[in-house]
């Protein structure tokens, strides 16, 4: 009989589990390419300059915004005509003085500085109203909690000034319709005193905010 040939045995060789360099560097490339592919570029169609109220909208209730900046503008505009009205104060003691000693200190009862007095304390007046319905009308819609601080303390030295603005006024009303009688000098010089304390309190109160 003829010889069978020889059967070669069906062995697969073994798989090596370390990927040889060449074939490792060219597989990441391959996934890198694929990836990067795969994923979009962000778009560079953008425009750096927004709209102011675009670029601000969310971030500040424009009433909030609105009722801050009228808050800046009265609070300007209150610090102004404060500085004015201390300045038209201290005019009107300084005259205020100097007509008490024309009438009570020997000077003749020239009454000759009386009608400036007068019309200094009206003006004064008429911008201390002016400051106190700013300072009180201003807006402020943030809600603070009570605090001691350089602002309480302003506040309360005006209050005092502005009792003492209205007492001024009073005496001086009876003083002028006290005029020769012996009651006069007392009027008067109750008049002086609360002047000074009156100019007293608004110079602290302008110190509190400046410092």
């Amino acid at each position: 009989p003829a010889a069978s040939p020889p059967v070669t045995p069906d062995v697969t060789p073994p798989v090596s589990a370390t990927q040889e360099p060449g074939s490792a560097g060219s597989t990441g490339s391959t996934d890198s390419t694929a990836t990067q592919g795969s994923t979009s570029e962000p778009s560079l169609d953008f425009d750096l300059l927004t709209p102011e109220a675009e670029a601000s909208k969310g971030l500040l209730d424009p009433n909030l915004q609105k009722d801050l900046e009228t808050r800046r503008t009265m609070l300007k505009l209150h610090q102004g005509l404060g500085l004015a009205m201390a300045g038209g104060l201290t005019a009107a003691t300084v005259l205020g003085q100097l007509q008490f000693n024309e009438s009570f200190r020997g000077g003749g009862d020239n009454r000759s500085l009386l009608a400036w007095h007068r019309g200094v304390v009206i003006g004064t007046s008429v911008l201390f109203a002016t400051v106190g319905t700013l300072g009180l009308l201003a807006p402020d819609p943030v809600e603070r909690p009570f605090q001691w601080d350089t602002v309480t303390f302003h506040k309360i030295f005006m209050s005092l000034a502005t009792a003492g603005m209205i007492t001024q006024a009073v005496l001086g009303i009876l003083a002028t319709h006290s005029y020769g009688e012996i009651t006069e000098p007392k009027y008067a010089t109750a008049h002086q005193v609360v002047g000074y304390a009156t100019l007293g309190c608004v110079a602290a109160g302008i110190v509190t905010l400046t410092f």
